[in-house]
């Protein structure tokens, strides 16, 4: 789909000529995971995108409104990322409108990014995101954060799985080793000549 599609509609990657890569961090913000990883993120000088879900949002405003003021871009991961078999287009799309109104009341706009819970969707699903003017983000390049438990097994990730132009990177500023990882992940970055964006830095290209 990704392969058809423009990129104002549906991504799962940059241009492969583009020298960035994004990072992006799903299901915060976290009242102790999100600040570790803004304040990683200003020391590196790196802009990221942040996935929120919309009832983490609700309670932890505050949160949302440094992440935008930091200069990140904020998307959203619908309203309370519930499992894809369980929750219907109708259902979606519902969550969906209610988080991006939640957003522009604390950011001042809303976001025109959405993840999908698990990056899972159907044509309905994906019909309906369209209909509010969504683009729809997903990833190609996921070090499986949640399941490593420490900083080391994912700085040997992306020694193991160099990153390339384009790439979507998936990760959670809900756990506690992620933010201690960025510096590595920033520097193999660097190595290979490779800056960082937004994905909507890419549809606008």
């Amino acid at each position: 789909m990704a392969a058809v599609l423009p990129r104002r509609l549906f991504m799962a990657s940059g241009p492969p000529g583009s020298r960035s890569v994004a990072l992006t961090f799903d299901d915060g913000p976290d009242p102790t995971y999100t600040p570790a990883v803004l304040d990683r993120l200003r020391v590196l000088g790196v802009r990221a995108t942040f996935f929120v879900v919309g009832a983490r949002a609700a309670s932890h405003p505050g949160l949302v409104s440094r992440i935008a003021a930091e200069g990140h871009e904020i998307g959203h991961h619908s309203y309370a990322h519930m499992p894809p078999d369980d929750t219907s287009a109708r259902v979606l799309i519902s969550e969906a409108r209610r988080t991006s109104f939640l957003l522009e009341r604390i950011i001042g706009r809303s976001p025109s990014l959405f993840r999908p819970p698990y990056g899972k969707l159907t044509p309905g699903k994906l019909l309906g995101l369209w209909a509010l003017g969504l683009t729809i983000v997903l990833w190609n390049r996921d070090p499986k954060d949640f399941a490593r438990g420490a900083a080391e097994p994912i700085r040997s990730w992306f020694e193991r799985e160099p990153l390339a132009g384009g790439d979507i990177v998936l990760l959670h500023d809900v756990h506690a080793h992620v933010a201690p990882a960025l510096d590595t992940i920033v520097e193999r970055a660097a190595r290979l000549g490779l800056g960082f964006c937004t994905p909507s830095e890419w549809t606008r290209a």
